[in-house]
């Protein structure tokens, strides 16, 4: 496990090469993610949406294959010992039409269906309108595995693992603020339900 979280400077391949690595030995796996909904909970068509508007020049066909990469990410969750899933995303990106609305109601339907299907996964709402959070420097997704945890922080330009223990402290609190401020688990759920039943009709009208 050190190995993995401890590397030298490495090309963007072998960057998502150890993330995917981290990822995988990870026995708990925390997200934050204040505009999109996380990366391992994106269904295909969301995350070809979400790649392409996040990097416009990256081919097609690159696009495709880490789109279909994400799908995979959760497969692991629900078997015996395997790792627990915890995600605390913002309200707002249960309106963001990314791919357009028919994309987003695919995505909130798979988001549901993992939650009922994986009781390793947790899912929260940060809510609309409450106070101001450290989580709005950014998204962040937090990994423990073996006794050990990592940060994975990623930019429009830039994206880093880091083992640094004040970093750790810092998102590990962080987490912990945005869980205090979250709805709960069944009433994200609620919400989440709610938005998509809206979408529905709303598709069905513009029809």
């Amino acid at each position: 496990m050190t190995a993995i979280f401890d590397s030298p400077a490495e090309t963007l391949g072998e960057h998502i090469d150890r993330l995917a690595g981290i990822e995988g030995e990870a026995d708990t796996v925390q997200a934050w993610q204040p505009m999109l909904i996380p990366g391992l909970l994106q269904s295909y068509a969301y995350a070809c949406a979400a790649i392409h508007a996040t990097t416009p020049a990256l081919p097609l066909e690159v696009v495709s294959e880490r789109a279909e990469a994400r799908r995979h990410r959760i497969d692991r969750l629900g078997q015996p010992g395997a790792r627990s899933v915890a995600v605390v995303v913002d309200e707002s990106a249960l309106y963001r039409p990314v791919g357009g609305y028919a994309a987003l109601v695919d995505q909130l339907e798979h988001l549901l269906a993992v939650e009922a299907l994986q009781p390793s996964l947790s899912v929260r709402v940060l809510p609309q309108g409450i106070e101001a959070h450290p989580g709005l420097a950014g998204p962040f997704t937090v990994y423990r595995a073996a006794g050990q945890r990592a940060v994975f922080v990623e930019s429009l330009t830039f994206s880093e693992i880091t083992t640094r223990p004040d970093d750790v402290a810092a998102y590990a609190s962080t987490w912990e603020r945005l869980c205090g401020l979250a709805l709960s688990p069944r009433e994200s759920v609620e919400l989440i339900d709610g938005t998509r039943e809206t979408l529905c009709r709303r598709l069905k009208t513009a029809r």
